[in-house]
């Protein structure tokens, strides 16, 4: 557990009159358990308790910065934890269960809450806790950004990170060759946290983030939203958009929008004005409509497309999605209105398929061109023509 002192639950709800927190333990690790672990995942979970365990009992203030990584990481928890406990308590504080029965709990200094003060405190804990988780998920995105490479999660599932510093490339005091110690309390956070399905970057899409969801779609910048629409965007994008332009499109259009820039074949090529070749033949992108050299697909059409594509993403996903509150004649609309965008994205690829060269004429049948001696030449204005003598 990250709460053990009532001292701890008072920085974050310091309007409570409890002495004890021994009638809350359960609910605090019901509420650590059931809404933070996933979403820190469990080996940040359990590293965050064993951190806490080792570290003295008091902490500063929410606002203090300056005491490291993980104490900041524990005080944003803390948050999440504590307003959870207390909206999942609220029931049963107001019920006394003695030898008498069960009764209603009332102080004599205190006057009895109706059922809407009940509510009201209810909704609000839930609301803040919602609002401190994410907060963290936040700090955590914020944190993976500021690494010099951060990981991508490929599916939905956490994945273990390659890219983890070597235990052995130390200096004397634990840290990282060149980090500080506080870079490798951050590095170590997002390693461990990158096995949490809650990660922020699900590389393997089109709409990798909730920050590039939010520039199209307004969910209040909600990480958790963002997570629960995933599976719609996976199905949208795999099952309407890459049958709709070709799975070789769609991966490079997903690569230039996490690179930002063409692969390093691609740009050579395109800086030449030549396509990139493969074992000595020309690179094609192959789709079900139509074939690309991928000279042709630049930058700027690849930022066109990136653009595009996301446009009809976000139109099918306000159509099918349970998350998000639409009514059905805004459903509807953003359906059509996905399926015209889309369309006309596969009109813009198919503008950019040079046109085939006209084949050459077949001969008529009974020329008789192959009688060289019996044809001579007739000259008109400029034009050249053959002609067959008269019979």
């Amino acid at each position: 557990m990250i709460i053990t002192t009532i001292q701890e639950l008072r920085l974050v709800s310091p309007s409570h009159a409890l002495d004890s927190i021994d009638g809350l333990v359960g609910f605090i690790d019901n509420s650590e358990h059931d809404f933070l672990e996933d979403k820190l995942g469990t080996p940040l979970y359990n590293a965050l308790c064993q951190w806490y365990d080792q570290s003295p009992t008091m902490r500063s203030s929410v606002s203090d910065y300056q005491t490291g990584y993980w104490n900041r990481l524990l005080l944003l928890a803390q948050r999440c934890v504590a307003f959870d406990a207390l909206g999942r308590a609220i029931g049963m504080q107001v019920i006394s269960v003695n030898n008498a029965g069960i009764n209603m709990s009332i102080a004599d200094d205190y006057p009895k809450a109706d059922d809407k003060a009940m509510q009201t405190y209810r909704d609000t804990c839930t609301k803040e806790a919602h609002a401190a988780l994410n907060q963290l998920l936040r700090q955590l995105e914020q944190w993976c950004k500021e690494q010099p490479h951060p990981q991508p999660l490929s599916e939905g599932e956490g994945s273990e990170d390659s890219s983890a510093p070597d235990d052995d490339a130390t200096v004397p005091d634990g840290s990282p060759s060149g980090a500080t110690a506080d870079d490798s309390e951050r590095s170590e956070i997002i390693t461990l946290w990158h096995q949490s399905r809650y990660y922020y970057l699900a590389a393997a899409l089109l709409i990798p983030s909730c920050e590039v969801l939010q520039s199209y779609l307004n969910i209040y910048d909600s990480r958790e939203k963002f997570i629960q629409l995933l599976p719609d965007l996976r199905f949208i994008q795999e099952e309407i958009v890459a049958n709709s332009i070709g799975e070789d499109l769609l991966k490079v259009v997903i690569d230039f929008a996490r690179d930002g820039k063409l692969p390093a074949s691609e740009e050579s090529a395109a800086a030449n004005g030549q396509s990139s070749t493969v074992n000595g033949q020309s690179s094609m992108v192959n789709s079900s409509l139509f074939t690309l050299h991928s000279s042709l697909l630049t930058e700027p059409t690849l930022a066109r497309l990136v653009h595009r594509l996301r446009k009809v993403m976000v139109a099918l996903l306000i159509s099918r999605t349970k998350v998000l509150k639409y009514d059905k004649e805004q459903k509807v609309q953003a359906h059509d209105d996905g399926v015209r965008m889309l369309q006309n994205v596969t009109e813009y690829l198919k503008s950019l398929v040079p046109p085939e060269p006209a084949p050459a004429p077949a001969p008529e049948s009974g020329c008789c061109c192959h009688q060289s001696s019996d044809i001579s030449p007739q000259t008109s204005g400029s034009a050249a023509l053959w002609t067959a003598p008269l019979l």
